[in-house]
């Protein structure tokens, strides 16, 4: 079957994957995914079924539908026929009007069809639908005008459409589009959490995506969430919705209200729950482990004079495996003593790039130094960052005292591993 006889049969059916929220326990929206069907019997909703058990290949994927309608030159007309019929089939979900439809827009409904947003307000009108319940999903990538698909796009916000960026965080997003488009809602790309579970960058990255998120005023979609460390990690991170097959694959608009998917969102949110408490207690003893190493070490070092404190930290240094390095600040956050490294951890081998400070450094625009005095706190802890003397994950804590001749006052740096 051609693509040019699908438009024409209107051989299309649309299924729906759930996008959910594991914190309001619900199904928020839907997005609306497009097959080419050969054989019109499978129209009835038992055909679908029945063809999507016995395999795939009663159904046509969207990549060689759209590539073979790109090659007959009715890619427009294909475009509109895959958003009706989403529509139509998305009013027939239960409670739609508490749920976010995401329909795809590519290049040829922006920029070459010129009645797209009057033929879509039609729809939505028709089907029942409101233009709030709609989110007008586009790939920004794949448009090269980006002041036009602006002024596109305002149009579509001015008649009330919600606005969503997908795939942000792949090689081919230009994140300076964010703030010109102002979305609504963005989508972080799957290659972000593969892996997130354990990999350090990955998790950074797609924290760093999610708080820029935030301070526009957007709401996080995490794509392609397949398992439930994924699910569980992404929601730690930040991501206010999910999606993907471990929530939920995508299926006929009847099957969106069931109660196995209400279900899976219920499991979800009790894991998560005890996920985040197993979490909690796992940092509250990293930071008791944190104040007996610098309760031991101020122990050694509140007895001595300041030209004994090498000494001191050359002896102590090794019996702490995680502690990679230590060093003495004093008030004006001058380091006064050498970086004492533990032999045992290897350092990054990269040249001039990482190697331990120097007695004389200045350290006075670091935050352990100048928040812990600022603010006047009895101990500092950074963020996670990659040590300059190292070139290892590490964080570090920071802390006064006084010595024990002139009770002047010290800084404690301890750096730790990352686990």
């Amino acid at each position: 079957m051609t693509a040019r006889q699908i438009v024409e049969t209107g051989s299309i059916v649309t299924f729906f994957q759930p996008i959910l929220s594991a914190r309001q326990r619900a199904i928020v929206g839907a997005e609306a995914l497009s097959r080419g069907i050969i054989g019109m019997e499978a129209l009835t909703r038992g055909n679908v079924s029945q063809v999507s058990r016995a395999g795939k290949g009663q159904f046509m994927p969207p990549s060689k539908l759209f590539r073979m309608a790109a090659d007959e030159g009715v890619t427009v007309e294909l475009e509109r026929l895959c958003r009706k019929t989403a529509i139509d089939s998305f009013a027939r979900v239960e409670r739609h009007e508490d749920l976010i439809l995401f329909l795809n827009f590519g290049p040829s409904a922006l920029e070459q069809d010129q009645t797209t947003l009057d033929d879509l307000v039609d729809q939505i009108r028709q089907a029942g639908l409101s233009p709030r319940n709609v989110g007008v999903e586009i790939l920004e990538s794949a448009f090269e005008d980006a002041n036009k698909l602006r002024d596109k796009l305002e149009d579509f916000r001015a008649c009330g459409f919600l606005l969503v960026l997908d795939d942000i965080g792949t090689g081919h997003s230009n994140l300076d589009r964010i703030p010109l488009i102002k979305p609504d809602i963005l989508k972080l790309d799957r290659s972000l959490v593969v892996g997130i579970e354990s990999d350090y960058h990955h998790q950074e990255t797609f924290k760093s995506l999610v708080q820029l998120t935030r301070r526009i005023g957007s709401i996080v979609v995490a794509e392609g969430i397949e398992t439930q460390g994924q699910a569980m990690v992404a929601l730690e991170l930040g991501a206010d919705l999910l999606q993907g097959y471990f929530l939920g694959h995508p299926q006929h608009p009847e099957d969106l209200a069931n109660t196995q998917i209400a279900e899976r969102i219920d499991a979800l949110a009790r894991r998560y729950k005890a996920y985040m408490i197993s979490r909690i207690n796992e940092r509250k003893l990293q930071h008791r482990r944190f104040n007996i190493i610098i309760n031991q070490i101020l122990c050694e070092l509140t007895k001595i004079l300041a030209s004994d404190f090498d000494d001191v930290l050359q002896t102590t240094i090794p019996q702490y495996d995680n502690v990679e390095c230590i060093y003495i600040m004093d008030e004006s956050g001058t380091q006064v003593s050498s970086t004492v490294l533990n032999h045992r951890i290897p350092r990054r081998d990269k040249g001039v790039m990482f190697r331990p400070a120097p007695r004389g450094a200045d350290h006075s625009l670091k935050e352990y130094y100048y928040v812990l005095l600022d603010v006047e706190m009895q101990k500092y802890t950074t963020d996670p960052y990659v040590s300059l003397a190292t070139g290892n994950l590490c964080r570090t804590i920071s802390t006064c005292f006084r010595d024990s001749q002139n009770s002047k006052m010290y800084i404690l740096c301890i750096d730790v591993l990352c686990d």
